[in-house]
């Protein structure tokens, strides 16, 4: 897997701050080395350089991973997350991006963001490169749940009127389904949202349909889907199932709400026999962000309990809260087929690097900034499980690092 160089130099400014030889420089240098996506979140990101904070460009990055793979031997897969739909991230405001619908964003999307993407992944020079895309991360599941049907909110409402983001997914994942070392995920949320059978059912169905509205209603048109993207659910709840006696009380804070998917790995085996039952191909894959689900703070349970709070590891105090959260540690480390009994995983990876930031927890920040992101209640202080002093989504955050790095569970 590909190792980010521009990952690496924002852990090194960490590293820099921290005493020389002291276990903090150690366990934070490790992660120099382990593979993270590349998020390609607006258009100047793609030619990188000035225009992109001095980070690689997507060519600068295939190019670099062309390098490692020769010094490697072996295959190579590099994972880039396309994110970049006109008025995406519509039920939040911490990355709703530079495009909007109504000024032709749509037109950009397609010729200035899409197209141009695509030109570089075809070179002939790439073929021998795994390409994996994850494609527009939250904006699909917004449909489901905050378009009408569950909640309504008027961004996600509008989108979901206009069609915007089911144009924008389908023309990209077309696109880019004509290449043959390209393999994409569509993002499909987080057992905390869509967990709930209501949710599932509805998600299932719509995603048939979007999906097969790409290519005549060919199903493998995708490689499959991607879940907890830059969220921190656990993989795994040590301690209890999803059972009825569990989620219907859900412990004295009714944590669970009636939700039988009180973790990710329940949540990828309900999902893929869901949809293969529903025509997907057998051989659906599906991979697992883990970058920051680790829990492994002291805070963290050791053995079982009469009350599920006091025995889960999802320290959070809503499974909604997204921002920053506190506690929380570095997961399970980026793997191809980690789970010999689960065929169809095909990876855990760190889609979102930790340490960048969710958003800023500054609250004069209400209008957008030259990348589109602004002030999200959910990162502020009135939430009491986000990290205070962060700086705008995406951008390094060195407290959420450490805490990250020295909360991993396994420990690094």
């Amino acid at each position: 897997m590909y190792v980010n160089p521009d990952y690496a130099a924002a852990v090194q400014q960490s590293v820099n701050i921290l005493s020389a030889g002291s276990n903090d420089a150690r366990i934070a240098t490790a992660m120099k080395s382990l593979p993270t996506g590349v998020w390609i979140d607006r258009i100047d990101a793609i030619e990188g350089g000035a225009l992109n904070s001095g980070r690689l460009g997507v060519e600068g990055h295939l190019k670099e991973a062309l390098a490692q793979q020769k010094l490697k031997g072996g295959a190579m897969t590099i994972t880039f997350v396309v994110y970049d739909l006109p008025d995406r991230d519509c039920a939040s405001a911490a990355s709703n991006g530079e495009l909007n619908a109504a000024t032709g964003g749509m037109s950009k999307y397609k010729t200035q963001y899409i197209d141009k993407l695509y030109s570089i992944f075809a070179k002939s020079e790439y073929k021998s490169l795994r390409i994996t895309l994850v494609i527009e991360p939250d904006s699909l599941p917004n449909l489901v749940t905050n378009a009408g049907e569950g909640a309504s909110i008027p961004a996600c409402v509008t989108v979901k009127s206009n069609n915007t983001y089911v144009e924008g997914v389908q023309y990209a994942v077309g696109k880019f389904a004509t290449l043959t070392n390209v393999y994409q995920y569509l993002d499909i949320a987080h057992s905390g949202w869509l967990g709930w059978d209501n949710n599932r059912a509805r998600a299932v169905s719509y995603f048939k349909t979007w999906v097969g509205g790409i290519r005549n209603g060919d199903l493998s048109v995708i490689r499959g889907f991607v879940t907890n993207v830059a969220n921190y659910t656990p993989l795994d709840e040590p301690f209890f199932n999803g059972t009825a006696d569990v989620v219907n009380t859900g412990g004295s804070t009714a944590f669970y709400e009636w939700n039988y998917m009180v973790d990710e790995l329940s949540y990828v085996d309900k999902l893929r026999a869901e949809f293969v039952a529903a025509g997907f191909p057998s051989g659906l894959g599906f991979m697992i962000d883990t970058g920051r689900n680790g829990w492994g703070s002291a805070l963290r349970p050791t053995s079982a309990a009469a009350d599920v709070d006091n025995m889960r590891i999802d320290l959070r105090n809503h499974r909604g809260n997204w921002c920053n959260v506190r506690n929380t540690g570095v997961g399970a480390r980026p793997k191809a087929a980690p789970d010999a009994s689960r065929s169809y995983l095909d990876a855990y990876y760190w889609v979102k690097g930790p340490g960048e930031s969710d958003g800023t927890s500054d609250s004069s920040a209400t209008s957008a900034n030259s990348e589109g992101k602004r002030f999200d209640v959910m990162c502020g202080s009135g939430n009491i499980d986000a990290l205070q002093n962060a700086p705008h989504a995406g951008h390094w955050f060195h407290d959420q690092f450490m805490m990250l790095v020295r909360n991993a569970s396994p420990a690094l």
